[in-house]
């Protein structure tokens, strides 16, 4: 969209929510003003107008801004409706249990250099409790993330070169790709392999195994990504679930393929 369409009152509001969902323990008036470069007033008045319609709430304790429980009722509102997770979530969710790991669903954003998780599904039970920095409707970049590998992967060299022509590569850890020559070669490797690997390359100690998801033209649509803490996993191990992570994904793409198939024919 021109930016000259831009509502600026609506178009701040939503930059301060898209803030406190990127800091979920919270910020103040300052530091809200001074990352998004706009006066305290400004923010001041857009935050109780966000408080008084439930987006937001002051804490009691650390007087700090966070976002209310009204973004989770909106999200489930949409996702409710969306039916491709309605069929997706009970096949995924018995995997997840079954391996007692975190299971992600992303997607390319509209740039196509960074991926965007769409739904994750925790095992019911865990025994292995640990918080990742994953959520859904989060962008991550393709070129550290088993997912976008997997997704850039349907893509020839020459197109992968133009999708992140002018793209930082950021260094998250000492294992993360440092330039598209080390990307092109590790996307060389999944398309032998059929599976993407993120060994500690995004996020510190998370090690995750990625595998396609299929419409029914034969294009990567989705991901699915297995995803565990290195100190309970090994690449190995997760490497020796891709049969059945085929499996799953099989089982997904039919049901999703279905479910459009359906709509068209109606």
């Amino acid at each position: 969209m021109n930016e000259t369409n831009l509502v600026q009152s609506v178009d701040r509001a939503l930059r301060i929510i898209e803030f406190l969902a990127e800091n979920p323990t919270g910020a103040g008036i300052t530091e809200i003003s001074k990352s998004l470069g706009l006066s305290k007033g400004t923010v001041h008045r857009l935050i109780s107008t966000l408080k008084e319609r439930d987006f937001a709430y002051q804490s009691s304790n650390t007087q700090l801004y966070r976002l209310s429980y009204k973004i989770l009722y909106l999200y489930n509102c949409i996702s409710n409706n969306i039916d491709m997770f309605k069929v997706s979530r009970p096949i995924i969710r018995k995997f997840a249990d079954k391996v007692d790991a975190t299971v992600h669903l992303a997607t390319l954003d509209e740039k196509r250099s960074n991926i965007v998780y769409i739904d994750r599904i925790e095992p019911m039970n865990s025994q292995k409790p640990f918080v990742m920095s994953s959520r859904v409707g989060k962008k991550a970049p393709c070129y550290c993330t088993a997912a976008g590998k997997i997704l850039l992967s349907q893509y020839s060299d020459d197109e992968i070169r133009d999708i992140m022509k002018g793209e930082e590569y950021k260094t998250y850890t000492d294992k993360t790709i440092k330039n598209i020559d080390e990307f092109l070669e590790e996307i060389h490797k999944v398309r032998k392999q059929g599976y993407a690997l993120d060994e500690n390359e995004y996020d510190h100690g998370i090690i995750c195994i990625s595998i396609p998801i299929y419409n029914s033209n034969g294009k990567i649509d989705f991901t699915m990504s297995v995803t565990d803490l290195i100190l309970y996993t090994k690449a190995e191990e997760l490497i020796n679930l891709k049969d059945q992570l085929d499996e799953v994904s099989r089982k997904v793409s039919n049901a999703i393929n279905y479910i459009y198939k359906l709509k068209i024919d109606l």
